[in-house]
């Protein structure tokens, strides 16, 4: 487990920076123009 992580605390910092780089990446690709090349459909089995 990652240092920061140990702690209640620490694991809400982590996966809140994990929701916000996800939402900077759609965001930036949103802005962009760039094409949609994967979907959650070809991962629902």
């Amino acid at each position: 487990m990652a240092k920061g992580a140990r702690t209640a605390t620490g694991i809400g910092a982590r996966i809140a920076q994990h929701i916000l780089a996800l939402t900077a990446a759609i965001w930036h690709n949103r802005h962009t123009g760039q094409p949609l090349t994967r979907s959650l459909i070809a991962y629902d089995h």
